[in-house]
C-alpha cells in the first residue's frame, strides 16, 4: 500500500470551533439518609465540558504508522476519540490539566479514507461535547480518493446559445485534498483535443472559437495529484437564430 506521506514533518489538523454537540442540563443530587431538619442540595449543576483545539500528527498515513491524538479543554474531564469504520473509544490521558494526549496505530486492514474524520468526545459526567478534525494549512495530504469537482461549466448543458461570431467553452474544477494536477487537464470539442488552444489555469479552463451551428458536445477530463480522475461531458446547441422578447435576432449568421 502507497503510503502518503505530509509534506512537512509535523502537520497539525485544528477542529472545528463549534461543538458537534454539548448537553447543557442540571442533574439533581440524590439525597439519601439526611437528618430531620438537615438542609439538602437537590439541584446541583454539572458543566458541559469544552474543546478548544483538537490536533492529530503524523509522519505519514499507513499502517504501522502512530497518530497522535492531542486535545487542549476542560480539566477533570474524560476524552476520547472515534474514528468511523476504524475504530472506537480510544482514551487519551490527561497529562496536564486540561491537555489530553494518546495515540492509535494504524491497521492494515483500515480505511484509510475514513481517518480525517475522526471525533473526540470529551465528557463531565453526563455532560459530552464532541469536535471534529478539520485539514489545515497547506501540504495537508490525507489519503485522497476522490476526483477533482468540476462546476460552473459554460454553456449549460442544452443551452442554445448566439455565438455573436465566438462561443466561449469553459468549466471550473477543484480538489480540496491532494489538489489539481493542472498538467492533466484535458478539453476536447466534438471528439478534437483543444487543450492547447485554451487557457488552463489551477482552476479553471477556457476555449474560444467560431464554431459551426448545431449541437456540439464537450469534454473535460482532469486528475489530481494523487491520481484520481474526472471526466464531465455536456452538449449545447449554438444558435445564431435566437431572438430575444423583441424579436430581434442575438446572433449573426455567416
Amino acid at each position: 500500500m502507497q503510503a502518503t506521506t505530509f509534506r512537512t514533518r509535523r502537520f497539525a489538523a485544528a477542529l472545528l470551533l463549534s461543538p458537534i454537540a454539548a448537553a447543557m442540563v442540571a442533574t439533581p443530587a440524590v439525597a439519601q439518609n439526611a437528618a430531620p431538619g438537615q438542609r439538602v442540595v437537590t439541584n446541583a449543576a454539572v458543566q458541559s465540558p469544552s474543546i478548544e483545539r483538537f490536533t492529530v500528527r503524523a509522519l505519514s498515513i499507513e499502517p504501522g504508522r502512530d497518530m497522535r491524538f492531542r486535545l487542549l479543554g476542560s480539566p477533570g474531564a474524560k476524552a476520547e476519540i472515534d474514528i468511523p469504520k476504524v475504530v472506537q473509544n480510544v482514551p487519551l490521558r490527561e497529562v496536564q490539566p486540561g491537555v489530553y494526549e494518546g495515540s492509535y496505530t494504524i491497521r492494515l486492514r483500515d480505511d484509510l479514507s475514513e481517518i480525517d474524520r475522526a471525533v473526540a468526545t470529551l465528557r463531565n459526567g453526563p455532560m459530552t461535547t464532541s469536535a471534529r478534525i478539520v485539514l489545515e494549512g497547506e501540504g495537508a495530504q490525507w489519503p485522497d480518493r476522490v476526483g477533482p469537482k468540476v462546476v460552473d461549466v459554460t454553456p449549460n448543458h442544452n443551452q442554445h446559445v448566439g455565438e455573436r461570431g465566438r462561443t466561449e467553452v469553459s468549466a471550473r474544477y477543484r480538489d480540496d485534498r491532494s489538489g489539481v494536477n493542472v498538467k492533466s487537464v484535458r478539453l476536447r470539442i466534438d471528439g478534437d483535443d483543444v487543450t492547447r488552444q485554451s487557457r488552463v489555469t489551477g482552476n479553471k479552463v477556457s476555449f474560444e472559437a467560431n464554431l459551426r451551428q448545431g449541437r456540439h458536445e464537450a469534454e473535460l477530463v482532469v486528475r489530481d495529484r494523487a491520481g484520481n480522475v474526472t471526466r464531465t461531458a455536456w452538449n449545447f446547441v449554438v444558435d445564431n437564430d435566437i431572438r430575444g422578447n423583441n424579436g430581434v435576432s442575438l446572433g449573426y449568421g455567416r
